[in-house]
């Protein structure tokens, strides 16, 4: 008898904001590859596209580069922003929907692509994690029944991440 022993995979674990994950392609590198999760570091590819995912996630600028591309989605969106960078635009919302017809959400990573931050479904804000206990941030309960404080939508991550170095 053969055992197959599958070496844990480096890199960082990726959360969806609903439950269940759905099919997921992320188009960044340093993230963990599951059976619903599969990393194109290099971006779209016909690989990618076999995959059929139902969800792509990757940093907005990389999100931009496939709205012309006609793909259609049949869950959501997932933009990732890292220190330094602006936030998910209004203007970026309306054209992901326009392009991929699902919802868009915002995660805030860090350095190694460990979540900081992410929207939920409410899109009122993102939902803190940790590391942003000096900050000022929206205490009250948000729609979505996450007691995690949140840092309001009109908030500029950059800005607060800039103020805790």
């Amino acid at each position: 008898m053969i055992l197959k022993i599958r070496r844990r995979e480096s890199g960082a674990t990726f959360i969806h904001p609903m439950f269940p994950t759905p099919r997921t392609v992320i188009l960044a590198p340093g993230f963990q590859q599951t059976k619903l999760v599969r990393v194109f570091p290099g971006g779209w590819t016909q690989a990618a596209a076999r995959f059929n995912p139902s969800c792509i996630a990757g940093p907005t600028e990389q999100l931009r580069r496939l709205t012309g591309l006609g793909l259609q989605l049949r869950h959501s969106l997932i933009a990732f922003t890292y220190d330094g960078q602006a936030g998910l635009s209004d203007d970026d919302r309306d054209l992901f929907w326009d392009s991929f017809g699902v919802p868009a959400f915002e995660q805030h990573l860090g350095p190694g692509n460990e979540l900081l931050a992410m929207e939920c479904e409410a899109h009122a804000g993102l939902h803190v994690l940790g590391g942003f206990e000096d900050v000022h941030l929206d205490r009250n309960s948000c729609g979505c029944g996450n007691p995690a404080p949140r840092f309001s939508k009109r908030s500029r991550i950059h800005e607060l991440v800039e103020m805790l170095a």
